[in-house]
């Protein structure tokens, strides 16, 4: 399986066309620090992937975990739970993720690839370039229809490696936290809004998610940030090994990003408490809920950018 490979003065990036346009990792060229996960079983998904490894889950969402390497996915038209999407019945978070891009584009610092959908008429046009610190990713989404489309859009980079080696710090525009109403959680009242950063709960503890524990204490979360004003943002930063990871977007359908923290703190499958990860993702739905609902809706043939930034300082 070819993998792209991007390079700059001070950052590596791989990517996989063949499976998703995933981001498998972002390293430091002087230090080679990770920032994004590899999971425990990373290469049997891989060899799932390649079809040398049977499959062993028709469930949806277990089929996609049994493959899902880490790294960074974009998540459309579907976020979350299968679902049907104007006729499609669309699995676990969605085609983009799972499908083989076309590659019109490769040099050094930078890849241009495309996907036109099967489940709904809609492209999507990427390019990823890496200058010095800095990741440039755009994507252009067409309807590739007279009609109106309403669909999910995520971007899921789950953060691993040197970057979560120790105490870890989140800086937001975000101004509130919502945790997910259809998860229990230990910290809060499902469904409950939180001023960010601190989770009230009703026994009166507070849970700062500004601040996370070093390994090995176990920590769970799922909810989403909201409320960023004018400057979508995000800093992850590790003070220890003196890393970090920044994520600037732009766009007028991502006004929300999933939160979600996995510290070595499931006990079932496929985490048994083995994998230390969180991801703040970027998109166009609030995790679920009676009122969950994409605002990204496109008109007949209108089409739509979406920017991040990424910067990598250490």
């Amino acid at each position: 399986m070819s993998h792209l490979r991007l390079k700059s003065s001070e950052l590596e990036v791989v990517i996989d066309a063949t499976y998703g346009a995933d981001i498998l990792s972002i390293k430091t060229t002087d230090k080679h620090q990770e920032t994004l996960l590899q999971t425990p079983w990373a290469d049997r998904a891989e060899a799932v992937i390649k079809q040398e490894q049977r499959s062993i889950y028709l469930e949806p969402q277990a089929h996609w975990m049994e493959g899902y390497r880490g790294g960074w996915q974009m998540i459309c038209p579907v976020a979350g739970p299968a679902r049907v999407i104007h006729g499609a019945p669309v699995g676990f978070h969605g085609e983009a993720a799972i499908s083989t891009w076309k590659v019109n584009n490769l040099e050094t610092g930078s890849a241009r690839m495309q996907l036109d959908f099967f489940s709904l008429p809609i492209r999507i046009e990427r390019e990823v370039s890496v200058d010095g610190n800095v990741i440039d990713i755009t994507d252009v989404i067409t309807n590739l229809s007279n009609l109106e489309l309403e669909f999910d859009y995520s971007s899921h980079p789950a953060f691993g490696g040197a970057l979560l080696e120790g105490e870890v710090t989140i800086e937001t525009t975000a101004q509130k936290f919502h945790l997910d109403e259809e998860a229990l959680s230990p910290h809060g009242v499902s469904g409950s809004i939180h001023d960010w950063p601190n989770i009230k709960g009703e026994n009166g503890k507070v849970l700062d998610l500004s601040r996370l524990p070093s390994p090995p204490t176990p920590l769970g979360v799922f909810g989403y940030l909201s409320d960023f004003g004018d400057k979508k943002w995000y800093r992850v930063k590790n003070v220890e090994k003196n890393i970090s990871f920044e994520l600037e977007w732009e766009s007028e359908f991502l006004d929300f990003a999933w939160f979600w923290l996995e510290f070595n703190n499931n006990e079932g499958s496929p985490w048994f408490r083995n994998v230390r990860t969180f991801a703040i993702e970027p998109s166009s739905t609030q995790t679920s809920g009676k009122n969950r609902k994409s605002i990204l809706q496109l008109q007949g043939n209108q089409a739509t950018t979406i920017k991040q930034k990424v910067t990598v300082s250490s």
